[in-house]
């Protein structure tokens, strides 16, 4: 598996709602934690999601 870093520019509230949200403490885990999960998400249950 080959490492890739990215770098983001995010409002400081989403992080502190995404931290919050995922349980995890730092922000590096809580991205990862937020990516993973969206990667295994189903794509139909995620549409009927985003139009509520």
């Amino acid at each position: 598996m080959k490492i890739v870093h990215i770098q983001s520019v995010l409002p400081q509230e989403d992080i502190i709602a995404l931290k919050q949200k995922s349980g995890e403490t730092s922000i590096k885990e809580a991205i990862s934690k937020a990516v993973y999960h969206y990667l295994k998400c189903d794509p139909a249950s995620m549409a009927v999601t985003a139009k509520k």
